[in-house]
């Protein structure tokens, strides 16, 4: 996969002006991490003194999933091997591992103590709790749901400005909602539109392209639209400047028949925040956007002699 996607970094983000740790971040600690597009080595490290259990969520090929959770010591640094983790889910190629630090009831916390990053190819982001009234290890929000909106967690962009050259490479396309509690949610979609400059400030509109959950394409091929000006062809230049932009459109609606063969739209397209990166050239984050990661908190099960005395089976 070639240098895929290093030099992208994600970004989230709210509505309203945001600055630092408000923003995903590629260099600030969090309490979230997230690794998009990984191939090779992902790497988690804690350096607070004191334990934290961490919970994570790994997908391969949009749909997949399945959750893990493992322990950080204070200062303990840990790895694993993409290829591992794609196993379970029969993929042999890049996955998306998304993780954060929770409490004894699986409920996500502050702990803006994570940093990582990936030996190899993808995409790394972190987002910090924010918000000024959580303390250290406590709950942040609901539990079982991780709102990236710049007031709880760090916020997302729902734009980038690409610079690329033109048929090099690939892009990576990652929506940044997700529902994990529910294994039956259709994936996120939305439609990305670019408009295009190329070396002589000429401007191109009209490339653009449907994404469901994730993309991943080579620039000569990125485009459903008549015309693609990524390439060089169309382009006319070596070098040229995108502006990626997301929202609704009818055109990527997705469509299903109801029992009577009636054909409906049940997954329509939305706005969506996203992470953009490119093998050949880089990305930067634009404008601001929502995004929620919800989950199922969990708690272990009651002691044997609990309930047996909540039905009267044990003596006073």
């Amino acid at each position: 996969m070639g240098n895929k996607f290093f030099m992208g970094v994600a970004a989230l983000a709210a509505a309203g002006s945001v600055f630092g740790a408000d923003r995903l971040s590629a260099t600030e600690k969090g309490s979230l991490l997230m690794f998009v597009n990984a191939d090779g080595i992902i790497h988690v490290s804690n350096d607070y003194p004191a334990d934290v259990a961490i919970h994570s969520y790994v997908e391969a090929d949009c749909g997949g999933s399945y959750d893990m959770t493992f322990n950080l010591t204070a200062n303990q640094i840990t790895s694993f091997n993409t290829a591992d983790l794609a196993a379970p889910l029969g993929s042999y190629g890049s996955v998306n591992m998304y993780m954060w630090a929770v409490n004894g009831a699986n409920a996500q916390i502050r702990w803006n103590h994570l940093s990582g990053g990936i030996i190899g190819d993808g995409a790394y982001a972190s987002a910090a709790v924010v918000a000024d009234n959580v303390a250290h290890g406590a709950q942040a929000g609901e539990a079982g749901t991780i709102n990236l909106d710049g007031s709880m967690y760090s916020s997302a962009y729902n734009g980038y400005t690409v610079n690329f050259v033109a048929d090099m490479g690939e892009m990576s396309i990652e929506l940044l909602d997700h529902d994990f509690a529910d294994k039956n949610s259709f994936d996120e979609n939305t439609k990305i539109t670019a408009e295009i400059w190329n070396s002589n400030e000429v401007k191109f509109s009209g490339t653009s392209a449907c994404v469901f959950c994730a993309d991943i394409s080579g620039l000569s091929e990125w485009s459903d639209s008549a015309v693609n000006f990524f390439r060089a062809s169309s382009l006319g230049t070596e070098l040229g400047k995108a502006r990626l932009m997301a929202g609704a459109a009818s055109q990527c609606d997705e469509w299903c028949y109801d029992e009577y063969g009636v054909l409906f739209v049940c997954n329509p397209s939305e706005d969506e925040a996203f992470l953009a990166s490119v093998s050949t050239g880089s990305a930067a984050g634009t404008g601001s956007e929502t995004a929620t990661i919800t989950y199922e908190p969990t708690s272990g099960p009651e002691e044997a002699g609990k309930v047996r005395k909540a039905f009267g089976l044990l003596r006073k």
